[in-house]
């Protein structure tokens, strides 16, 4: 039983190390992250929708290249007459990678600006990034994502979005991100705890070693 429990000391470092160096980057939406109303929002200020079936039409895209049928009640996020403030929470800090935003096809209704601001968990400030998005879709539906490649912000918890529209309009379908795991251990942090796994294994053989030999 004792050596058993060695072996597994040592082959959960290992599963450690794997999982750690192969992780793959994160797309986050409803799956994972939460989306809610800023504070500058009236309780409902969608024009087409209640407040809960609006919020999570923002964030319910599968991935990063899903279509969006802006027709759908289920992929529609719509505010007339003013703009849109988002604060998103992703649960633990991510190292963003990519922004994907499905903007409305028509200049008459579409998003023209998002501010984004970037948060740690700490709420401190880690970055902001301003956008102006391209129409979606070619004139009408399906709606693809346009993507944004970002080389910043890491350590990010919170996001808060400001949506504007030079009419007054914000229409849109959704917005996504893709990200990395922040703090995933180093390598060399993983070949440490390696070596201290093993060497507390090692120690534990050499100690049941000495006591079976006394016994005998």
């Amino acid at each position: 039983m004792s050596s058993r429990v060695g072996f597994g000391i040592v082959a959960a470092a290992i599963a450690l190390g794997g999982s750690a160096a192969s992780a793959a980057p994160i797309y986050l939406n409803s799956s994972n992250i939460s989306v809610a109303l800023g504070p500058t929002m009236a309780p409902n200020p969608f024009a087409n929708q209640t407040t809960a079936i609006s919020l999570a039409n923002v964030i319910n895209a599968p991935s990063a290249t899903a279509p969006e049928d802006h027709l759908s009640p289920t992929t529609h996020v719509w505010v007339s007459g003013g703009s849109l403030e988002l604060v998103f929470d992703f649960g633990v800090e991510y190292d963003l990678t990519t922004l994907h935003f499905w903007n409305y096809f028509a200049e008459s209704f579409d998003v023209d600006n998002v501010a984004f601001t970037f948060f740690d968990s700490s709420n401190a400030n880690v970055g902001s990034l301003n956008v102006t998005p391209a129409l979606g879709g070619a004139g009408g539906n399906p709606i693809f994502a346009e993507d944004y490649a970002l080389s910043f912000p890491s350590n990010v918890r919170f996001v808060n979005a400001v949506l504007t529209g030079t009419n007054g309009e914000v229409d849109f379908n959704n917005i996504g991100f893709t990200a990395d795991l922040s703090q995933v251990p180093e390598p060399a942090a993983i070949g440490l705890l390696y070596l201290g796994l093993a060497g507390l294994a090692v120690s534990r053989f050499g100690l049941l070693a000495r006591r079976e030999g006394s016994r005998s």
